[in-house]
This record gives structure tokens, sequence and C-alpha cells, in this order.
């Protein structure tokens, strides 16, 4: 059997490196693992990731260079619990705790009793939330960038 006939074995990496590869932080990592988007294996205790699929998410655009997500730069890394994202921004906690385990907002801490979610994440989902039309409709891609339909990515062609 020819070389090009065998399948070849992913490599895998610590989430620690692909932390630093994809510039996010370990708990965005496991919202990752969690919803799908990254798959993991534990290799001797240690949580690995598949190096492709890292190299994969780190050359798409991300939703941090998206002038909606910058637009709220005034936000980044403050912290606001689910239910009081919920009464600001009104949209529903479970929508905002939906998008959190998805991976589009990222958690910054919790104290034992509320998780604490980056604020400017939330207000960037409720930006693209409100302009996609809101409920019903699919509002974000796996990584977290605004969901396109095929006529919208025909138009800009």
């Amino acid at each position: 059997m020819s070389a090009a006939h065998l399948n070849t074995l992913p490599s895998y990496i610590s989430i620690n490196e692909a932390g630093k590869r994809l510039g996010l932080p370990p708990l965005h990592l496991q919202d990752l693992i969690r919803v799908g988007t990254l798959k993991a294996a534990r290799i001797k205790g240690e949580t690995v990731v598949e190096e492709e699929k890292v190299d994969e998410i780190a050359t798409k655009p991300h939703k941090e260079d998206l002038e909606e997500y910058k637009q709220f730069a005034h936000l980044k890394e403050t912290p606001i619990w689910s239910s009081e994202a919920a009464r600001k921004y009104g949209v529903s906690q479970s929508t905002i705790s939906r998008w959190a385990r998805a991976g589009y907002i990222s958690r910054l801490e919790s104290d034992g009793y509320r998780v604490y979610l980056n604020e400017q994440d939330v207000a960037y989902c409720i930006e693209i939330y409100k302009e996609r039309g809101g409920q019903g409709k699919r509002v974000f891609n796996a990584d977290g960038t605004p969901y396109k339909t095929k006529a919208e990515l025909e138009e800009i062609k």
C-alpha cells in the first residue's frame, strides 16, 4: 500500500499552546471544546487539541477584527453576569447563557455563585442579534462571526 493511501494521524498540541496561538484564555478554549469547534483528548492527564484545527481557526478572520466588535472596545474585559446583561441589553437571560455556552461570549471568572462574562462580547452579540432580526434566525457562525446566508455571500462577490 502506498503512502498516499494511508490516513495520517492528527497531531495534538497542549491547550496552553493552542491558547497562545489563538490568543484566547483557557476558559474560552474550554467553551470551544464543549461546543465541538475544537476536538480534544486527554493524554497523560493533559488536555490536548488537534493542531490542524487550531491552525485553521488561527487563519480565519476573527470577530475581534470586525468593526462591529471594535466599537465596544471600551467594554473589553468588563465583567457582567448574565442576569445583569439581560436587564441592561433587553435580551433574555437564556439567550445570553446560550451564547456563552456556545463560546460567542467569553467567561472571565466565577465566584462560585455567578459566572462573569466579558461585556464587550455581550454588547457585540446583542448588536449582531438586533441587526439580523432577532429570534428564530441563525445569528452566528461557530466562531462567533455574523452568519451570512448564501444570498448575502453572493452579494459580497
